[in-house]
């Protein structure tokens, strides 16, 4: 009977491990719907030549503005390092540019997620991409729309293009002479800029064929994700931009006093966030500059500037060409910022961006009036000998009316859900959590902080819902010890009362590890720029700090491991785990975040990391040695022994990906763990024992920093030690680096279960992990349900989309996880039945 229970029992978790992932990805096809692209193509035919029943001359109205048209873009160019004090100093020659009234400074509003392939792709074709695309951001696939870029094309004119290499791909067939830089190799400051700049030279005074010219930086970026954007070689690289920037500017003067007239663009794709990432919706990653040079405007510098939207600049720059705005473009034009243009011209290409988006408007009514009424005020002017100013003004603001109208009910119509495989997905999540647990005890804490999610400032500030319970659990057993540890009852021996006394030093510790840790890394929404311990010893003058706070982490993992390994081990452990932990260290040496060893030649870090991979490979001979070992003398301590081996992989390879502050944390998370199992190991359900390993997971999760912010993500840790770009290698190193700690918890869980249960381990691993998969699902469930009524929440895709993909990843790694550990418990199985 018990072998027909466990076998039900792996089936059961098989099923959940298997079905989870695909409900969850249906889920996501669902509600993230790859949106349907329009191949329509704009034509001349598309420029109307009439207004109502009055013919206009499409040749004299709709004309080039401008000969050629360089676009330099920045990337996570943020707006206070163009308008704020960072820029005044870091970049002076732009500063005096824009208060001089020679460059034109306006403020472009970004939508998320603020990441570079949607940022292209908003700025090219002047539509707002789909919020999957962030995901797409890794593996970008050609534009097979229409874009500002083949319309150009299309019109005989020649583009050459130096940056980032994304543009190529999304537009392969576009660039008459082109050179791409990966934007993956975030560790690149200087190399990834310097081949662009290079080319500046020879196309600005050797090279007279092109029209338009696309430069695209990444340095900026990648100082961003390292160091962040308060480190000093930010305003280092912002003077390098300043530099070239004013290279650009002496030739654009030059040939628009030649009358070879040019138009000059400054601007980022993105913003970044005070902690260095982007992605999300933060202020500074949503807003960036936008800084023309060579217009005709002469207005005045203003301290307020006008703003705009990003998916303005494709409409804007398809008149200045003079070349069809693109058919899926749904922005603004906004030329009277930027040109003193006659009033005709200036009122046809008003209606001509109307009449544009009204395409994809007509279904929708809101805006109709007002776009229908400044048609017959237009027509009426055209009509009128004496155009006078009052009626002019009329018109201008009926069509930006209408304009703003159309534009902001299609940004919010744009996406589509599929509602009935929305509904599917929820119900096979809702079946597996029923098949996960038979005595069903639902904890409270665990399911209140599952329905918060309805509100968006418990998803931004998720971290302090964690640290609240985990500080209660805590104070609660702390105040169950000390009550213990004072009562005068005449059983109580004298043994037990330093037992409880001991018992609650440690929890006392614990609480004051959790004040530390907490400060390490600041996270969340509204206090996510507040000063932190990560910040201080990230800077230059606190590398000793840094240098000090490694080597504690790596020193502690060290000891740790020495002390639970096997006796005929330890010494080849100890021999390895130091070799590692040197690798470690260089590796962030080679960064410049800890103190440099004498003597030691400099490295690009490649060779170290390789050289922690071929020590991973020696642990793994030592561990099938292990297993042969066991075989002959006693093999019911495979999953033991196995556990262990993944334990060991799991945090040495997490301590290599981490940034150097953090890896302290894997330390403190194993003896986190361990006083807990020491403490409630007897006392306390299987249930609430899952519960309180996962509680933990996600505490230490945001103590490295993460939040429900796509910006928190370290892309830095994908391409440790990586030469080229691979998305599956590059994918899976950010994947275990963001989600190290649960994942550490999950096979901490295990590994104690084992050791409180050495004869029936199959039975306990199975058991722990359908519990385990079972409450990390239902999260999941109770979320999906959420979000599909909040689908038309303002803040649906800044903040509910963002940890929906977190979630919908978390739990993926999990069932990938529990899959790994059954495999064992099979295994195990296997054994005990070949001995009978």
């Amino acid at each position: 009977m018990e072998s027909n229970e466990m076998d039900k029992n792996i089936i059961i978790l098989s099923y959940i491990v298997f079905i989870a992932p695909l409900s969850i990805a249906l889920f996501l096809y669902g509600f993230f719907p790859l949106m349907h692209c329009d191949n329509t193509i704009a034509t001349q035919d598309d420029i109307p030549k009439f207004i109502e029943n009055t013919r206009v001359k499409i040749d004299t109205l709709y004309e080039p503005i401008a000969k050629r048209l360089i676009v330099l873009i920045i990337d996570a160019l943020r707006w206070d390092f163009i308008e704020g004090s960072v820029g005044k100093i870091a970049m002076p020659i732009t500063s005096s540019l824009i208060v001089n009234s020679s460059a034109y400074l306006l403020q472009t509003k970004v939508q998320p997620p603020t990441v570079t392939m949607p940022r292209i792709k908003a700025i090219t074709t002047g539509m707002i991409p789909s919020f999957i695309d962030v995901a797409l951001n890794f593996g970008s696939k050609p534009v097979t729309g229409d874009s500002l870029l083949y319309q150009a094309k299309k019109a005989g004119y020649k583009s050459v293009f130096y940056g980032d290499d994304t543009w190529i791909t999304l537009f392969p067939s576009i660039f008459d002479r082109y050179d791409g830089t990966t934007s993956f190799f975030v560790t690149d400051f200087t190399e990834v800029d310097d081949n662009v700049t290079r080319h500046i030279q020879e196309e600005l005074y050797n090279n007279n064929d092109w029209s338009i010219m696309i430069l695209h930086y990444l340095g900026l970026d990648h100082i961003g994700h390292v160091h962040g954007p308060f480190s000093p070689l930010i305003k280092t690289k912002l003077k390098e931009m300043d530099n070239v920037i004013a290279k650009i500017q002496i030739k654009v003067q030059e040939w628009n006093q030649n009358n070879d007239s040019t138009v000059f663009i400054i601007c980022g794709d993105h913003g970044m966030k005070d902690s260095g990432g982007h992605g999300g919706s933060t202020v500074s990653e949503t807003t960036v500059p936008f800084v023309i040079i060579g217009t005709k405007n002469h207005q005045n510098y203003i301290k307020d500037p006008i703003e705009i939207s990003q998916i303005d600049i494709a409409s804007t720059l398809s008149v200045i060409l003079g070349v069809p705005i693109p058919y899926s473009n749904i922005g603004t034009i906004f030329l009277d910022a930027l040109y003193d243009l006659p009033i005709s011209k200036k009122l046809f290409i008003l209606y001509y961006n109307s009449k544009q988006v009204f395409n994809h408007f007509q279904k929708l009514v809101d805006a109709y009036h007002k776009y229908l009424e400044a048609i017959k005020l237009h027509n009426a002017w055209l009509n009128t000998k004496d155009h006078p100013d009052d009626m002019t003004d009329d018109i201008v603001l009926s069509y930006k009316t209408a304009l703003k109208g159309m534009k902001e009910i299609l940004i919010s119509s744009i996406v589509k859900y599929d509602f009935q495989i929305i509904t599917v997905a929820i119900i096979f999540l809702c079946q597996i959590i029923e098949n996960g647990i038979e005595e069903w005890f639902l904890s409270f804490g665990t399911l209140i902080h599952a329905i918060s999610f309805i509100g968006t400032s418990f998803v931004e500030e998720e971290h302090q819902t964690w640290y609240f319970y985990w500080v209660t659990v805590l104070i609660l057993l702390l105040h169950n010890f000390l009550r213990r540890c004072f009562a005068r009852e005449f059983s109580q021996s004298h043994y037990q009362r330093n037992l409880y006394a001991q018992i609650s030093i440690k929890l006392f510790l614990l609480l004051i590890g959790h004040r530390i840790l907490r400060k390490l890394n600041s996270t969340g929404d509204k206090y996510a720029h507040l000063p932190d311990i990560a910040g201080f010893l990230i800077k230059q003058e606190s590398r000793l700090g840094m240098t000090i706070v490694l080597i504690a982490g790596l020193a502690l993992l060290i000891w740790i491991d020495f002390i639970h390994e096997n006796k005929t081990h330890k010494k080849l452990s100890l021999a390895l785990n130091f070799i590692i932990s040197v690798c470690i260290y260089l590796r962030h040496m080679h960064n410049n975040r800890v103190a440099k060893i004498p003597f030691y030649p400099p490295t690009r870090g490649i060779f170290e990391v390789q050289i922690f991979w071929f020590l991973l490979v020696i642990n793994l001979t030592k561990y099938i040695y292990d297993l042969i070992c066991i075989r002959k003398c006693c093999s019911r301590f495979f999953p033991r022994v196995s556990l262990y081996f993944i334990l060991q992989m799991w945090i040495m390879v997490v301590a290599m990906l981490h940034q150097p502050h953090s890896v302290i944390l894997l330390p403190f998370q194993i003896i986190f763990s361990s006083v807990i199992y020491e403490i409630i190991k007897n006392d306390i359900t299987q249930n609430s024992w899952v519960l309180l390993y996962t509680w933990i997971g996600n505490v230490f999760y945001f103590y490295q920093g993460n939040s429900n912010s796509l910006a928190t993500v370290d892309v830095a840790a994908g391409y440790v030690g990586v030469q080229s770009y691979m998305p599956f290698i590059n994918g899976s190193l950010l994947i275990i680096n963001t989600y190290a700690a649960p994942l550490l918890s999950y096979f901490l869980l295990i590994y104690h279960a084992i050791l409180q249960h050495p004869y029936n381990t199959c039975e306990t691993i199975v058991r722990i992990s359908k519990i385990y998969t079972t409450w990390r699902l239902l999260p999941v469930a109770i979320y999906t349900i959420i979000i599909s009524i909040q689908r038309y929440h303002l803040f649906v895709w800044s903040v509910f989309s963002p940890k929906l993909l977190y979630e919908a990843v978390h739990s993926t790694v999990i069932c990938s996880a529990v899959f790994i550990v059954l495999i064992l418990a099979t295994i195990q199985k296997a054994i005990n039945n070949c001995k009978r």
